[in-house]
């Protein structure tokens, strides 16, 4: 799930997202998948959960991506956690990452809406890693509570190395 709006159009936030996630993409084995939401005003799918195997098509998902709009961050979270839950394969890992400054100016904004359903979709098996990215008005507290709610990690990213 990847923040595409307006605040993310820096060099050191999408464009660093997109260096990142090329890295990682590198780093997936046979048998994982990878789907992309991004979220702006609205959340849409960008590409729907695609074997390793298709690395090119990821890979272009991800080049095309590119910033506009306010930020609304919790519809980006009901569609991914949506994609997962269609998807989940019995045994697999289901595990969302989120990059984003952190900022969330439209839906709900408030946290404690957003954390609770963070926290029962983790209850249902499926965790979020966030991937903090930006300097000047990123939010790393909602990243961190994000995180802690979604039974995974939280990591900041400042520089690709």
């Amino acid at each position: 799930m990847i923040d595409v709006s307006g605040s993310m159009a820096r060099e050191d936030r999408l464009e660093l997202v997109k260096r990142a996630l090329r890295v990682l993409v590198g780093e997936l084995q046979e048998g994982d998948r990878v789907g992309i939401v991004v979220y702006g005003s609205q959340a849409r799918v960008v590409l729907q959960p695609t074997g390793i195997e298709e690395r090119g098509a990821i890979l272009s998902a991800i080049d095309g991506l590119h910033t506009g709009g306010s930020t609304n961050a919790e519809a980006g979270l009901r569609l991914a956690y949506r994609m997962a839950g269609e998807h989940a394969a019995t045994g697999a890992i289901s595990r969302l990452i989120l990059c984003s400054d952190g900022v969330a100016n439209v839906g709900t904004t408030g946290a404690d809406s957003i954390l609770a359903s963070v926290r029962q979709e983790a209850d249902q098996g499926t965790s979020l890693t966030t991937i903090g990215f930006g300097m000047g008005n990123y939010n790393d507290v909602l990243m961190e509570q994000l995180a802690d709610q979604g039974d995974g990690s939280y990591h900041y990213v400042q520089r690709l190395e």
